[in-house]
């Protein structure tokens, strides 16, 4: 399912790129609303250099929605209500960001930023790291368990108000009334808010990952 979603990506992004218009159509217009979207979130999230950051929570957006939404769809089985799908996706913002964060500040200041190293006194600078490296490795568990624990939630109470409500009337009096219903519109908003908040940590990761270096530089170019 998840290499289904992935397919409707490809196929999206190649129609939507399909004989691009200075004068975009509605279809354009749509497709550029959304990369906007992720374009002005990046810049207030990150800063003017979280532009070419966008691609990555722009793409896992529009994916994990997509593997979200096919939860809503016969047989109604979501990628992301597996550990597979969101830890895997999970290790790839934190990878991601360990090598931004590389590429910020060098090695030698991506180690001094877990320690603290100028911030805090000489003495409290290992136990900074020690905390900053277990808080830095908690960061996959929180995303994937996240997103997991809501869309494995929501196919379980959808699952257990048909086999307690709908199954049985329909059964006794064959009236296929959907009480499931009301759920699935509560999966629908899911389906999009848990999207956005892995897409929005993301930037948040990448942030906190680059900010001091970033403002150092911003600083040291405004004074040139």
């Amino acid at each position: 399912f998840a290499g289904i979603a992935y397919g409707v990506l490809v196929i999206f992004a190649l129609f939507s790129t399909r004989n691009l218009q200075k004068r975009p159509g509605r279809w354009q217009n749509f497709v550029e609303v959304i990369y906007e979207f992720f374009d002005n979130l990046a810049v207030s999230v990150v800063g003017e250099h979280g532009r070419k950051d966008v691609p990555l929570p722009g793409t896992l957006f529009l994916f994990i929605l997509t593997c979200n939404l096919m939860g809503l769809i016969p047989p109604g089985l979501a990628p992301t209500a597996s550990l597979n799908t969101t830890i895997a996706l999970a290790l790839i913002v934190i990878i991601y960001v360990q090598i931004e964060a590389i590429r910020a500040r060098g090695i030698v200041g991506y180690f001094k930023h877990f320690a603290r190293v100028g911030e805090v006194p000489i003495l409290i600078s290992p136990l900074l790291f020690i905390i900053e490296v277990v808080s830095e490795l908690a960061k996959p568990v929180s995303l994937s368990i996240r997103l997991y624990a809501n869309m494995f939630g929501k196919e379980q109470v959808t699952l257990a108000l048909i086999t307690a409500f709908a199954v049985p009337l329909f059964q006794k009096a064959y009236l296929p009334i959907p009480f499931q219903f009301p759920v699935m519109m509560l999966g629908l908003l899911v389906a999009f808010v848990q999207a956005f908040v892995f897409s929005i940590l993301t930037l948040i990761y990448l942030a906190l990952a680059t900010e001091h270096h970033e403002e150092h530089h911003e600083a040291h170019a405004h004074a040139h």
